[in-house]
């Protein structure tokens, strides 16, 4: 265990220590929001006579938080004093509180529970890239946050600039904003006597959007708009665009999961049956890609979807694979677009890990360690079991919207009951597990990989 840590652990470790320790500490919980995970927002501190008087502390992956008012900068602790707590977290838009407490002397204080929320909720409209729209203007429709209920907006487009107050004391403000033609980026700020968090959004008002898709191999052939390709065949599949004006931001390609792709770092899991290619473009009226995938072996034909989107403008494609023409083929899975979307969205760091809690009673948590900061991203754990003669075998996979190219290493904690042994193995390689702790009941290992999976566990 000596290598592996783990905020939480240390954290309640420290938790448990603080009645035995002199520093003053004042703790709390947060909340999630239905959508966002509260792990290492940031809780600011400070006394009620001084509210730029700060100390910034984590919420750890258990919605809890402690800070030492030791570190408060000229600070006089005093029994009776007022101290409040809130999350203003700027990068992520988030913020909770703020709630206050008298402090006690008696070793650590707690705060009540705050509820995570965004500052500025966009409800509508839900798109950000219109074509061929006649309305000169766009409406839209907020909620804000509690303790940030004062709105003002800045636009600029190829028009030139705006401002604009929108309202004070209001929480669902609705108004028009001019829409350009082209870039329009709007900044929304919400705003109380003390502090001020924004929202960035852009526009694209077009006159067109064209998506199109071709695939490339010796016995492959169009008809009635479907894509006719061969049982495990290397496919050349060509993704591209043209619009209007230029654009920016992620052009996606969704291909099914048993198409095998060639030579791609970009590649994100997206649900049960699809993947997700990307590539950021920036300010590109036309642009076009190649992708190398290889057909899935099929003993009948198959129909498959694909996708093409850019924010919310996207274009379907069928293609049948074949093998014997004579047998009429049949469909595959649907094209499921719902598994990321019960998951909450969660941030990461390379000494703040992604843990995600199994439900499984062999598999006690995953931990991803990214190589950089990720602000937004969806993580879940798939299982399914075999019967093998008289044992079961489990298996599971780690989904996750992080690019191979930026995980640094996966942490994988097991468990088994006293008297029992556990085997993991990856693509037929057993991997190595260590010892981690123990407990009255069960034993613990763990170890670090860098693969998602699939994994195989076997328990004897």
């Amino acid at each position: 265990m000596g290598k592996v840590h783990f905020f939480f652990v240390v954290f309640f470790l420290f938790l448990f220590s603080l009645p035995f320790i002199s520093s003053n500490f004042v703790c709390g919980f947060v909340n999630d929001s239905q959508e966002f995970s509260s792990s290492w927002t940031k809780v600011i501190i400070y006394p009620d006579e001084d509210h730029s008087n700060i100390i910034p502390c984590e919420v750890s992956p258990e919605n809890k938080f402690c800070c030492d008012l030791d570190e408060l900068p000229f600070f006089n602790y005093l029994v009776g004093k007022k101290i409040f707590a809130e999350i203003f977290d700027e990068e992520g838009g988030f913020v909770a509180g703020p709630v206050d407490l008298l402090l006690t002397g008696e070793g650590y204080d707690l705060f009540s529970q705050m509820n995570l929320q965004k500052a500025i909720t966009i409800n509508s409209p839900s798109q950000r890239i219109f074509a061929n729209e006649s309305s000169s203007s766009v409406v839209m429709n907020l909620s804000l946050a509690e303790h940030y209920n004062n709105l003002r907006y800045t636009l600029n487009s190829a028009e030139g600039f705006s401002q604009e107050d929108v309202c004070t004391d209001c929480s669902n403000p609705v108004f028009s904003i001019p829409f350009n033609k082209g870039k329009n980026e709007l900044k929304l700020i919400a705003y109380n006597e003390n502090r001020e968090i924004s929202e960035d959004v852009i526009f694209y008002n077009l006159d067109y959007l064209n998506f199109n898709i071709d695939v490339f191999c010796e016995k492959c052939k169009i008809k009635n708009d479907f894509f006719y390709i061969p049982s495990n065949e290397n496919i050349t599949f060509t993704s591209s665009f043209n619009a209007s004006h230029n654009i920016s931001g992620d052009f996606l390609f969704y291909f099914p999961s048993d198409w095998i792709l060639f030579n791609s770092s970009n590649l994100e899991d997206f649900s049960t049956t699809h993947k997700i290619l990307s590539e950021n473009i920036t300010d590109k009226k036309e642009f076009s890609v190649n992708y190398s995938l290889q057909s899935p072996k099929t003993f009948i034909k198959k129909e498959y979807t694909f996708y093409q989107k850019f924010e919310n403008q996207e274009q379907i494609s069928k293609v049948v694979v074949f093998k014997f023409k004579i047998i009429p083929f049949r469909k595959s899975k649907y094209f499921d677009n719902h598994y990321f979307n019960s998951p909450f969205i969660q941030r990461g760091s390379p000494t703040q890990p992604i843990i995600l809690n199994s439900k499984e009673d062999y598999l006690k948590l995953v931990a991803i360690y990214p190589k950089l900061n990720i602000f937004n991203s969806h993580s879940n754990l798939i299982f399914s079991e075999k019967k093998k003669r008289k044992n079961l075998e489990y298996f599971f996979t780690i989904s996750t919207t992080i690019l191979q190219k930026n995980i640094d290493k996966i942490f994988l904690l097991f468990k088994v009951e006293k008297g029992k042994s556990i085997e993991v193995y990856s693509n037929n390689h057993k991997i190595n597990l260590e010892f981690y702790e123990e407990d009255p009941d069960y034993t613990y290992y763990s170890a670090y990989v860098h693969e998602k999976g699939p994994f195989s566990v076997k328990i004897s």
